[in-house]
């Protein structure tokens, strides 16, 4: 599952017609996030475009007859497609450089071609040039040899790069979390290290986002130098490893990702409280980043 809509089949596709009845279906097939390399015309123009920050030209590709539509947050589409491009507009008038846009996944459906893609951007911030993330889904449809847009949705503007292939082994089913506590405690003695412990399950999709986020360029040599990371697993009711969650005062019930640190001998050094992740999807990488440094060793 990826951040933004979820494309399903709303009920007022039974009243506009038997072309966006077929379309919308082959849209959850989007879902998966097996790359490709993109061949197909109308996206390279899309990324050129896009690329060129060319609002009108892009609004060019998109379809107006039959009228092409957006599917809003409640997967219902809207009237036209205007949501798409004023989003995209938007954003280009905020002068995003370094745009790259990434095939997760494109198939042929009935005259149809559809795709999935992740748009990477420099955008600027107070704290200066941050890469941001757009997943935009798209149906395109060949017009009298001319492909255009006839159905869009895109994310919202993503400061975490998001999470498109979960990892299923994130939170193993067998696993024995004290011990691995007790061994995390272990090495964390031996590095000079503290010990982050990060209540979730692998149904937990910002789990997984801020697992990636651990991994990003950016971020991933903080965590190495200075911590070791132990994911215990809450299970699908909440309440597998609940005396470890009480031990170290995490309370799961206000969502997850939920983090604790501790240091080598074991003292509890911080607990979340509220939301502080558990919103992983939506968080800004500067602000992880001013975390791990609060918590490493030495503060």
């Amino acid at each position: 599952m990826v951040t933004g809509v979820s494309i399903k089949v709303p009920s007022i596709i039974l009243q506009m017609g038997p072309f966006m009845k077929r379309i919308l279906p082959f849209l959850l097939l989007l879902s998966s996030a097996a790359h490709a390399q993109f061949l197909f015309d109308g996206v390279t123009k899309w990324e050129a475009y896009l690329k060129s920050k060319d609002p009108a030209a892009l609004a060019s590709l998109y379809s107006k007859n039959p009228p092409a539509h957006f599917m809003d947050e409640k997967s219902q589409p809207t009237p036209d497609i205007s949501p798409e491009t004023d989003f995209w507009r938007k954003t280009l008038t905020a002068g995003p450089t370094g745009i790259t846009v990434t095939p997760l996944n494109e198939e042929d459906q009935q005259k149809l071609h559809i795709v999935k893609l992740e748009v990477a951007m420099k955008m600027n911030t107070p704290a200066g040039p941050r890469t941001r993330y757009v997943v935009e889904q798209q149906a395109w449809q060949d017009q009298g040899g001319t492909w255009r847009i006839v159905l869009a949705n895109h994310s919202d503007v993503l400061k975490l790069r998001p999470a498109l292939k979960l990892n299923p082994h994130l939170y193993e089913a067998n696993a024995d979390a004290k011990a691995e506590i007790k061994e995390a405690l272990a090495k964390a003695a031996r590095n000079r290290q503290r010990v982050i412990l990060v209540f979730g399950g692998n149904w937990c999709y910002d789990c997984h986002v801020l697992d990636q986020a651990f991994h990003e360029p950016d971020i991933a040599p903080l965590v190495t130098k200075n911590f070791q990371v132990v994911h215990v697993d809450i299970g699908d009711d909440g309440q597998k490893n609940s005396d470890l969650a009480q031990k170290y005062e995490i309370p799961v019930e206000r969502g997850v990702p939920a983090l604790a640190v501790l240091a080598p001998d074991g003292k509890l050094v911080y607990a979340q409280k509220n939301h502080e992740f558990s919103k992983a999807r939506a968080l800004d990488p500067d602000v992880l980043i001013a975390f791990l440094n609060k918590w490493k060793p030495g503060k």
